[in-house]
């Protein structure tokens, strides 16, 4: 066989396997958003009409997924030459915890449900690719909004507050004692939650051009029990009703999204009291462009192309910052604002499927 001929073959088999893959992530998430695995683990092994009933679904539709999810190894099945509405089906104990526990560092829901909401703007991207202009962040749905907010809250709930921010002894030692503390670009809220969590003593707001992303932050809150400590506003954090009220200044996983994030830094400085600090935390890339790449670049790479670029674009003066450039953009910006300060800690999770973040004090 020649070398064309090799690659022909690793390219078919590569893409056929991509295409199964991501017709079993959409499936996952059927199973996720109608309620199906947790009927699953809540009432044990079931045939078709049970959890076609728990989840009001149309028995025959349930009977089919509960099939393919069996042929697919994602649930087992006791006896598979019984009559179709007679098979009962039962979600493994080790595949609980990926499907239905958002907190574990092995959640994959959300991974899934953001590939979905990508799928559902495909038309929009390629269009945007050839006049030049953007998909808007609200096109991706609030999906999208609900898969950001769970990939990054694993390690949020778990790390943040209780491992991350007591390892900077003087800041732990700040917000020990009580601290106004600003979350940009909070999305969900799970930052800022963990920080309440965490220090008693501090409150905290957090701030959002998105109403959907407040809206859930919220319920968040009030669920976690620190809505007293915590508020949520759909509001721009460069209000300068914001200057100076600060001591402690957080922007997760956002920087890399942001049209002009050399303004919104010059912002937060502003929002700072005198000494006060910024931590932000972005994804974890390599230093340099790499080809072929690892798994974690090709994923960046992939929601760079599909989601963060195209919508980062919805502003014509935009930057277009992306993960792979975040690291470089990060020195950049420090230059820029004249930054006495800085410090940088890399964090890793336990997570397979994480992707790890990269962490710089800025004072």
């Amino acid at each position: 066989m020649s070398v064309t001929e090799q690659q022909r073959d690793k390219l078919v088999e590569r893409l056929f396997g991509a295409g199964l893959g991501m017709a079993e992530v959409l499936t996952v998430y059927l199973g996720d958003t109608l309620g199906l695995y947790r009927a699953l683990r809540d009432h044990g092994a079931m045939t078709a009409p049970e959890p076609a009933k728990e989840a009001g679904i149309l028995p025959r539709y349930a009977r089919e997924w509960l099939e393919q999810q069996a042929a697919a190894g994602i649930l087992t099945i006791d006896d598979a030459s019984a009559a179709p509405d007679e098979r009962r089906y039962q979600l493994p104990e080790g595949h609980v915890e990926p499907l239905l526990d958002p907190e574990s560092p092995y959640s994959i829901a959300a991974f899934c449900k953001s590939f979905v909401a990508v799928a559902g703007v495909m038309p929009e991207v390629v269009a945007a690719f050839r006049s030049g202009g953007p998909v808007p962040w609200d096109s991706y749905s609030r999906d999208m909004v609900e898969a950001q907010g769970d990939f990054n809250r694993p390690w949020l709930v778990a790390s943040f507050g209780t491992e991350y921010l007591p390892s900077i002894p003087d800041l732990h030692e700040r917000l020990s004692n009580g601290a106004k503390v600003a979350d940009v670009a909070c999305g969900v809220g799970w930052a800022a939650i963990s920080l309440a969590r965490a220090y008693p003593n501090v409150t905290v707001d957090g701030y959002d051009l998105d109403e959907y992303s407040i809206e859930i932050a919220r319920r968040n809150a009030a669920e976690a029990g620190v809505a007293d400590r915590v508020t949520f506003e759909a509001r721009d954090a460069a209000d300068p009703t914001l200057k100076g009220a600060y001591d402690f200044a957080t922007v997760i996983e956002a920087i890399h999204d942001l049209s002009q994030p050399v303004a919104v830094l010059g912002a937060i400085h502003e929002m700072l009291k005198p000494g006060g600090t910024l931590m932000v935390a972005d994804e974890r890339t390599e230093d340099a462009f790499t080809a072929p790449a690892s798994e974690t670049e090709r994923l960046f790479y992939a929601y760079i192309v599909l989601c963060c670029l195209p919508s980062a674009m919805d502003d014509p003066s935009s930057a277009a910052t992306a993960p792979s450039c975040a690291r470089i953009r990060s020195s950049a910006t420090r230059r820029r604002r004249g930054s006495t300060r800085s410090r940088s800690c890399r964090s890793s999770t336990t997570s397979s499927a994480s992707t790890g973040s990269t962490a710089s004090l800025l004072r």
